[in-house]
């Protein structure tokens, strides 16, 4: 679906924590405020071991694009979709021909919300205390899935076989000191950009 060579945030469920800092860096960015319902990418919670985040894909010949009947949507020489607020009618045609389930509805302001990439620099990719999310094309995210997928079964059943729990709470020992830094960061952006 997603073009080839074409980049797009993609996810490592290995390190994906689920800690959703992602989603509040997104929604801070572009809509200036710490709220995660207007986040353009979204944390998916897989198991208790594995978690990912979802952004547009930028997919050739968007589905998203040509379900809109009021030709809201458009997609540019780069594969970003962008949103004409004032077409839009909040029908969900979008939602609903996305594959991977990437648009997001924005009630409040009427329209749906799509990832930009934030110009080249995804806010996203800043944040994330774990560095589980990169710029991936279709092929390099399928490979980055696979593998994280493989690493985390097989971690899970190093754990269970051997007992190696404390690898799990120095593990997470780690993953909280990450988290914090992080947040600290996000307070600075947040005071930075005033009341939100």
């Amino acid at each position: 679906m997603g073009a080839v060579g074409r980049q797009f945030v993609a996810a490592d469920p290995a390190r994906c924590i689920g800690c959703g800092l992602c989603e509040f860096a997104c929604a801070l960015e572009k809509e200036g405020r710490l709220d995660a319902t207007k986040s353009r990418i979204r944390v998916i919670r897989l198991s208790p071991v594995a978690n990912t985040a979802v952004a547009c894909r930028f997919c050739e010949n968007a589905p998203c694009v040509r379900a809109c009947l009021r030709d809201a949507l458009y997609q540019d020489e780069k594969g970003i979709i962008h949103v004409e607020d004032e077409k839009c009618d909040l029908c969900g045609w979008c939602i609903e021909a996305c594959p991977y389930g990437a648009i997001v509805l924005d009630p409040e302001r009427a329209t749906v919300l799509i990832c930009d990439l934030c110009g080249g620099e995804p806010k996203c990719i800043e944040i994330c205390p774990t560095e589980a999310l990169t710029l991936a094309t279709e092929e390099e995210a399928r490979k980055i899935w696979h593998e994280s997928i493989s690493s985390v079964v097989s971690e899970v059943r190093q754990v269970v076989e051997q007992g190696a729990w404390q690898l799990l709470f120095t593990k997470a020992t780690d993953i909280a000191g990450k988290v914090e830094a992080k947040l600290k960061e996000l307070a600075r952006l947040v005071a930075s950009t005033g009341p939100g």
